[in-house]
């Protein structure tokens, strides 16, 4: 009896030992940290028989009962150290009446910037939709991994283009250069045709507004809450270039713009790819 309880503290030994060396290997290099793999967020986007004028507003009651997904953002990677989002999160909701194809953002920002000078930046707000088949894994930069259909929604071209107030700088030049009898460099100034500037990208540096622009847009701004809406006809005219909503999953990115903390460019709060369920 002495001699099977001596070999039983034996074997509880030498698993004990066993136990401790394997966990020193496994925690040599350091102290491993479980990630939880964060699921990818879901935007509904489900028929609606309803039609939003935005030349009287964004339809903010109709809005206010649709439920939403809040977004969580990230800044940036552009230099380390890696700063946090200027802007945490974004709120998204989605309809399309068989016709059009409706994205409402919202997001909280202090400064309402809907100008543009030196060293004063505009808010703006984006959505991002990978084009072709091959999509890569992540969304980085918005357009760096991948060809891409960009809606960019900026708060002073939206001033501009809604309320008639020009965001401009004042400049001067000489009208009348000597001995010319009339301007032959006039000043000119691009005139949009909505506050939504529709782009194409292929990779980084790549970034082009497209000829003709399908997007519709517009925004409020209250009480530290920026809402945008954006708007266009549910089906592509162009697959090259244009988005494509087949009902179905689809995916697609955000970024907004904080302009008072410096964004523009490439300076924004991203999100990684969300996925959209259009019925």
């Amino acid at each position: 009896m002495k001699k099977i309880f001596i070999i039983s503290l034996i074997v509880i030994a030498v698993l004990s030992f066993s136990l401790l060396v394997y966990k020193g290997v496994k925690q040599a290099r350091g102290i491993p940290t479980v990630v939880k793999e964060k699921k990818m967020p879901i935007v509904e986007v489900p028929f609606v028989n309803n039609h939003i004028d935005l030349s009287s507003g964004i339809g903010r009651q109709f809005w206010d009962m649709r439920p939403a997904t809040k977004i969580e953002l990230i800044y940036q990677l552009m230099v380390i150290p890696w700063p946090k989002a200027s802007v945490p999160y974004v709120k998204v909701k989605s309809f399309h009446n068989k016709e059009d194809i409706y994205f409402y953002l919202e997001w909280p920002d202090d400064t309402q910037d809907s100008g543009a000078d030196i060293k004063n930046f505009s808010d703006a707000g984006a959505v991002m939709f990978p084009l072709g088949k091959k999509v890569v894994t992540q969304s980085l930069m918005m357009g760096f991994l991948g060809k891409a259909n960009i809606w960019h929604w900026k708060a002073n071209q939206d001033r501009e283009y809604w309320l008639g107030k020009s965001t401009e700088a004042k400049v001067y030049v000489d009208f009348y250069y000597p001995f010319e009898e009339q301007e032959l460099f006039a000043v000119s100034k691009e005139k949009f045709d909505s506050a939504v500037n529709d782009l194409v990208a292929i990779r980084v540096g790549t970034i082009t507004r497209k000829p003709i622009q399908n997007i519709k847009g517009r925004g409020t701004y209250n009480k530290g809450i920026w809402r945008v809406v954006f708007k266009r006809t549910l089906k592509a005219e162009d697959a090259e270039v244009d988005a494509e909503f087949a009902f179905g999953k689809k995916l697609c990115a955000f970024a907004i713009w904080n302009g008072s903390k410096g964004d523009r460019g490439g300076r924004k709060s991203i999100s990684n790819w969300v996925d959209l369920r259009i019925r």
